[in-house]
């Protein structure tokens, strides 16, 4: 079989987890404070980010989403002046008794069309935070 066969026949064969609530009030590591709705599978809200390439806080930007079981993505377009946008991937899980989701995140901004045959994936930055529901 193919690796991709065995990954969707493993995942056929686990079991499905308990669905949690994205909902709510979330905080990170650096303070930075997201506010999601969920309505199905979408999920939408707020995020303020509390590091920006000015430095401070960001202002309050809409997020959009998705979420499937425990699994979370979603983008936030930081539109003027950072033109950046930042997108997340995680899960849900528990640590230490407390509701959180892992991801990673991906944050890009424009490269001047001149200067994308070398430089294309240089403003591409890249890392890992945990989201702590706040309660």
């Amino acid at each position: 079989m193919k690796p991709a066969e065995l990954a969707a026949q493993k995942s056929a064969q686990t079991a499905p987890a308990a669905m949690p609530n994205f909902g709510g009030a979330w905080t990170n590591e650096l303070g930075s404070e997201m506010n999601l709705t969920v309505s199905g599978n979408k999920i939408g809200g707020t995020y303020t980010s509390k590091v920006s390439g000015g430095g401070g806080s960001t202002p309050s930007k809409p997020l959009a989403g998705f979420k499937n079981g425990d699994l979370i993505a979603f983008v936030v377009n930081w539109e003027t002046p950072y033109n950046s946008l930042t997108a997340w991937v995680g899960q849900h899980t528990k640590e230490d008794g407390a509701e959180v989701i892992k991801t990673l995140w991906h944050l890009t901004q424009n490269v001047e069309d001149a200067d994308e045959p070398t430089g294309l994936w240089h403003p591409i930055l890249a890392g890992a935070g945990v989201q702590a529901e706040v309660g």
